[in-house]
């Protein structure tokens, strides 16, 4: 796969611990729109559709912990 960023892999690891984009948005003081481009270049570069499926690839891939 191709690497992430490490603004994407900040956002992923977020995505893991459930936080919307809004909450994603104030903790990494990013625009709402900024973190929804990055979800959609996680989601290509992993292969998924959604963020369930990119947080299980992602944990099974080594790039998040489970928890």
């Amino acid at each position: 796969i191709e690497p992430l960023t490490d603004r994407e892999l900040d956002v992923l690891k977020l995505l893991a611990q459930r936080f919307s984009n809004k909450e994603i948005a104030t903790e990494l003081v990013i625009s709402p729109l900024t973190v929804k481009k990055h979800t959609v270049n996680i989601y290509q570069k992993l292969e998924v559709k959604n963020r369930r499926q990119a947080v299980s690839k992602a944990t099974a891939l080594g790039l998040v912990s489970d928890r």
